[in-house]
């Protein structure tokens, strides 16, 4: 974290946050009981490695491999005009092994807060095709929801405050596998 945070506690440890994925592919293989047309998305950037994480549970458990894709939904984001611009205006890659029409759609995020990101998600979805359905799947869900959007499946719930926010370290993006409730300064 090279922000201007104050790092207020540990949520998840390196071996909470596999044991919650651990928990989290369970619910999901219960839900699904089947791996046919299963899909896993990741939305950037760290439910990215976190959707890795869940498919290569889910292939374990069901002994066969479950696709696994990626999903940049920064330009269907709603405030996406009045967000203070980037370095890169171009669509970043979105990967998709197989088309989601028909499928079951994990969608896996690190971070469940405001759910205009997931909104947007599924928006990006739609426009790929008609799945026969979306589930969200998050590690943290802080609350504060400004939309009525609910997750699936969850990792940890934790109440936080509006001065805090939840930082997911993964790695490869990050040196470290953890979860930190942090106190954002002015």
């Amino acid at each position: 974290m090279k922000d201007n945070c104050k790092r207020i506690q540990e949520l998840l440890s390196a071996q909470a946050m596999e044991f919650a994925l651990d928990e989290m592919a369970a619910k999901i293989a219960k839900m699904h009981p089947s791996a046919e047309n299963l899909i896993v998305l990741g939305m950037a950037s760290r439910g990215i490695p976190l959707a890795k994480e869940l498919s290569d549970r889910l292939s374990q458990k069901f002994g066969k491999p479950i696709e696994m894709g990626c999903l940049d939904a920064t330009f269907y984001r709603d405030d996406f005009h009045y967000r203070k611009p980037s370095a890169s205006t171009e669509m970043r890659f979105t990967e998709m092994p197989a088309s989601v029409e028909g499928k079951t759609v994990i969608l896996v995020d690190d971070v469940l807060y405001t759910g205009r990101s997931v909104r947007a998600a599924m928006q990006a979805i739609l426009d790929l095709g008609r799945p026969a359905a979306i589930r969200l799947c998050v590690l943290v869900d802080r609350g504060h929801r400004e939309l009525p959007i609910a997750p699936d499946c969850v990792g940890l719930t934790v109440e936080t405050a509006q001065n805090q926010e939840v930082r997911v370290m993964i790695e490869p993006i990050d040196s470290e596998n953890s979860v930190y409730l942090v106190e954002v300064e002015a």
